[in-house]
């Protein structure tokens, strides 16, 4: 039985031109890529995600789609419910994102469905997969909220100086958490937030303490927000007086940050972290899955009777 949440919803956006995966993302979207599961079963990107959602206690989730892909997702989930339901949150939407306009732009579109209620946001390209012991990483993001309730909870990963040019990254002053269960990880009060920020730049203004040299907390693709982010999203939007600019969640979080200073959390996954959206992310995805899997029985060894299919 799922725990009951203070947070039931849960926002994944997946209408990205998925560039990087080259021109197969003109025909399929890479949130229908396979990715095969402990268990060899060859999953959408998607429905992993959606487990994921419902592991840290969501009912309800929005998938924020390509307009033309509404019809594709709608199908899978349907076929997929007769058969996973146990599995996956016990409701599924689709709202559209008719141009992709930015992160902030897709988190928009969920305004209605969220009614004014907080929400976890889930990256419709990225897995995490969690520590040996530890709780599914967006439980984590949901057990740090619970502890520690403010404006915001964003999940974060430690990364080197050298991955710092495609991720956005924070500071955190750490916190002690009065908790009877300990949390997986460290929770963090930001102190500012930078989109791909270069090494000199982190090195003057990102350090947290206790991550190691040249270590930096970066977003990992799990973010739990109140019904304010919206708010900041439509403010940066009139900034934006041109139009024609992407709405960056990022820059967004920056504006939340600056109204609540003392209640906007960081904490550090006890998870790894893999971007999918790219052919090498793909690839060490599949890679970690299956590494994770438990050996295959394989055939009787000589002398010992198969086990006969009952059906």
């Amino acid at each position: 039985m799922k725990k009951q949440r203070l947070v039931r919803k849960a926002v994944i956006p997946v209408a990205g031109q998925g560039k990087r995966m080259g021109p197969l993302c003109r025909a399929i979207p890479k949130a229908a890529f396979p990715l095969a599961d402990r268990r060899g079963r060859a999953l959408p990107l998607i429905h992993h995600v959606c487990m994921a959602a419902s592991e840290a206690g969501i009912d309800e989730v929005a998938l924020i789609v390509a307009p033309r892909d509404v019809d594709l997702f709608h199908r899978y989930f349907a076929a997929a419910v007769e058969e996973y339901s146990a599995e996956l949150p016990v409701n599924i939407d689709f709202l559209t994102q008719a141009s992709p306009r930015g992160l902030g732009d897709a988190v928009m579109q969920a305004e209605n469905f969220i009614a004014g209620q907080p929400f976890l946001l889930l990256l419709g390209d990225h897995l995490l997969l969690p520590a040996p012991h530890a709780r599914p990483p967006a439980a984590q993001v949901a057990d740090a909220h619970e502890a520690r309730p403010g404006a915001a909870m964003i999940g974060m990963q430690v990364v080197a100086a050298d991955r710092l040019a495609t991720v956005g990254a924070a500071r955190g002053d750490p916190l002690e958490v009065v908790r009877e269960k300990p949390l997986d990880g460290p929770v963090y009060l930001c102190r500012e937030i930078v989109e791909k920020p270069d090494p000199v730049a982190a090195r003057q203004r990102l350090v947290t303490p206790g991550l190691g040299a040249d270590k930096y907390l970066a977003h990992g693709g799990v973010y739990l927000f109140g019904a304010e982010i919206f708010d900041c999203i439509r403010e940066l939007s009139r900034a934006y007086r041109r139009g024609g600019e992407e709405l960056e969640l990022t820059a967004a979080q920056g504006i939340l940050l600056r109204r609540h200073p003392e209640d906007y959390y960081l904490v550090r996954l006890a998870a790894e972290v893999i971007d999918v959206g790219s052919p090498d992310g793909y690839a060490a995805a599949q890679r970690a899955i299956l590494a994770d899997r438990p050996p295959a029985a394989g055939p009787p060894r000589r002398g010992e009777p198969e086990l006969l299919d009952p059906c």
